[in-house]
């Protein structure tokens, strides 16, 4: 021991050296926990309206640094009209004023052609969802990192850090990612959208994992839930432009996915909304990726709540999650 000092003393002296060291040789300390928000499928109808007002108190009452909403801000059968895309855009953008993430779910645009919605043109709709939500000057504020969108073309796409993990939302939604059901469009010219659209999103996913090798998790976004097909005979096979439909839309997503997740070999986390289960799947990446996780959130009617995720990248469990009004921890999606 030095003389004079006791330990406590001791280390006290030593620990920012210890710092300077770590720094010099180049470690990058381990990413602090933290918590956040997410919620999608709602509201659907205007009674949701005032139960997503009130978990909008309760996020802010919880300081929260941030919230996502996984796309569907109405229900199918609803107006696909201006008035009220602007209303529910105000609604759930005003959920953390400047800190809400939002990736369009098929209820928003894809399936805007059916008669009840009032038969619109669904590529017009995207353009205009596009124009409404994804303005310039419209990206989230966080005060740890900066906030990038991909394109002009796909500004909803965006990438984000904070607390040393990588976030990103990728724009596949229901409806088989907007292959089915195309009413009022140029079916050639809605699929061409949708192979340029399913490119751009690899793309993105690619570049994320690329740009997230000094971070210690990462946690996607999007609405579609990958289990949930119109044919599910078509499970084993992929689409593309020599095949757009009757085929599976998010075969080549989900084997890319856990292709770079092995290759990551960190914790990852796949949030996504569209059917009503609110479970969490730990074995989601099965023996190829067994690190990758699935939360299919709350909301679709029957969970009319938003999910807390906890990440501790350091833990045996990296992700838990609970109900904000509830309370409760998300079951595991095997039933568990």
């Amino acid at each position: 021991m030095m003389p004079g000092f006791r330990p406590l003393e001791l280390r006290q002296l030593l620990a920012p050296l210890a710092a300077a060291a770590l720094l010099l040789a180049g470690v990058v300390s381990p990413a602090r926990s933290t918590d956040f928000i997410v919620l999608g499928d709602m509201p659907y109808g205007r009674d949701q309206v005032g139960s997503l007002r009130y978990i909008g108190k309760k996020i802010r009452d919880g300081g929260y640094p941030f919230v996502v909403h996984y796309g569907d801000l109405k229900a199918g059968d609803e107006s696909c009209s201006d008035a009220l895309l602007t209303e529910r855009r105000d609604i759930v953008y005003g959920l953390l004023e400047g800190r809400v993430f939002y990736t369009p779910g098929d209820n928003d645009w894809t399936d805007c052609d059916r008669a009840e919605t009032g038969g619109f043109d669904e590529l017009e709709r995207l353009a205009r969802l596009r124009e409404m939500f994804f303005s310039e000057g419209s990206l989230p504020a966080l005060p740890d990192g900066s906030v990038t969108r991909q394109s002009p073309d796909y500004p909803e796409n965006l990438r984000w850090q904070f607390e040393g993990i990588r976030f990103l939302t990728l724009h596949i939604v229901g409806s088989d990612n907007g292959r089915v059901e195309i009413d009022h469009s140029d079916v050639d010219a809605a699929l061409a959208a949708v192979d340029a659209r399913d490119a751009a999103n690899l793309a993105w996913l690619e570049a994320a994992f690329a740009d997230a090798q000094d971070a210690a998790a990462l946690v996607a976004f999007m609405q579609a839930d990958p289990d949930e097909l119109e044919d599910r005979s078509q499970r084993t096979t992929a689409c593309g432009p020599q095949r757009p439909s009757d085929c599976n839309p998010y075969l080549t997503f989900l084997e890319r996915l856990t292709e770079l997740a092995d290759e990551f070999d960190k914790p990852v986390l796949l949030v996504h909304g569209s059917t009503n289960r609110f479970c969490l799947d730990t074995g989601f990446g099965g023996w190829r990726a067994r690190k990758l996780w699935r939360l299919n959130g709350p909301g679709d009617f029957v969970t009319v709540d938003a999910a807390v995720v906890h990440v501790d990248p350091t833990a045996r469990r990296p992700f838990r999650v609970h109900g904000l009004l509830s309370g409760d921890t998300a079951p595991g999606c095997d039933g568990s």
